[in-house]
């Protein structure tokens, strides 16, 4: 990082700083980011339903995951556990036999393609499954209409199997905790999710995208995609942290983060984190205090440095199109 840059990178913090200590005398409350983090907080909340995880064990090639996880665990380095190499294999499954991407689904009455040509309510069925919206599409070749719910619940999911990546992460980020590994489910303000899952070998949280079968590979956004990124938030049932310095490194790939004042942020973040951990015994919750103050330090870290790596892969999930106005097109 060069000098100039490093010196536009301390103003914003400073201006960022300031602003954040004038508004302090207005309560976090007034402010409707923080209303959001919290009701984006309920997500990981929804995967712990029982009934819920019993239908992932009969989804789920548990044998044929667990020999996989067992092979590349003995074919591995010794930097992974097992529980990692089995979230690497719930991951290649995932992508390549259980769930599918859609970009704009196949005319249900003669299979041609179709195109969008609005959106439409959901009907009593699609809300009580969680779907909030429905786009319509009309068949090139036989003019037929159909809806295509986008679910944001992991019942529908679990029959559906398709969908875009809010759709993955949602679904993915269940099956992370239904195999009883520690998942984050993880916003992205500019409209992407994905997941982070606890690595009990490596003693942090390792990002996961389930759409680009990517593994432990924070800035394949940044560096891959072109992505330009204000706020990255993960939530999990013991752990709600502000991500962003995991996935953006280069001051020029921010996004303002314009939102609230930080002092929001972090208040919103540590009430959530208070209540969250309120009913687990004192001595689990020394534990997570102590895995906050490594992954703080971890995150301060990332600002002192620009981590470069070689090769990481565009975009490969959505259209041109789509990943053109997503800004996502690759470098």
């Amino acid at each position: 990082m060069n000098f100039q840059a490093i010196t536009e990178r301390f103003k914003n913090m400073m201006q960022q700083k300031a602003k954040g200590l004038s508004n302090a005398s207005q309560p976090p409350e007034s402010f409707p980011f923080y209303h959001q983090i919290r009701q984006l907080s309920q997500e990981p909340w929804t995967y712990e339903d029982p009934e819920l995880q019993d239908m992932a064990m009969s989804v789920l090639p548990l044998e044929k995951l667990f020999e996989e996880a067992t092979k590349r665990e003995n074919d591995g380095n010794g930097l992974w556990g097992y529980q990692d190499y089995l979230i690497q294999s719930l991951l290649s499954w995932f992508k390549h036999e259980f769930f599918s991407w859609v970009n704009s689904p196949k005319c249900e009455s003669c299979q041609s393609d179709t195109h969008l040509i609005g959106a439409s309510r959901p009907n009593a069925e699609e809300s009580f499954q969680g779907c909030n919206n429905v786009e319509v599409y009309q068949c090139n070749t036989c003019s037929h209409q159909q809806r295509f719910p986008r679910y944001n619940k992991v019942r529908p999911l679990l029959h559906s199997r398709k969908g875009r990546c809010g759709e993955w992460a949602c679904c993915f980020t269940f099956l992370c905790r239904a195999l009883g590994s520690r998942a984050r489910w993880v916003w992205n303000a500019e409209d992407h999710v994905w997941t982070e899952v606890y690595s009990f070998k490596q003693n942090r949280w390792v990002h996961v995208d389930s759409c680009e079968e990517s593994f432990d590979q924070p800035l394949i956004y940044e560096q891959g995609w072109g992505k330009k990124m204000s706020y990255c938030i993960g939530f999990s049932i013991d752990s709600v942290r502000d991500v962003s310095s995991r996935y953006i490194r280069n001051p020029e790939n921010g996004n303002p983060r314009n939102r609230c004042p930080e002092y929001v942020i972090e208040h919103v973040i540590r009430s959530l984190n208070e209540e969250f951990r309120s009913p687990l015994t004192a001595d689990d919750r020394s534990k997570l205090l102590d895995e906050d103050k490594r992954e703080k330090e971890e995150l301060l870290s990332y600002r002192k440095q620009e981590d470069v790596t070689s090769a990481l892969p565009a975009r490969q999930t959505g259209s041109d199109d789509w990943k053109r106005v997503r800004g996502e097109g690759g470098k």
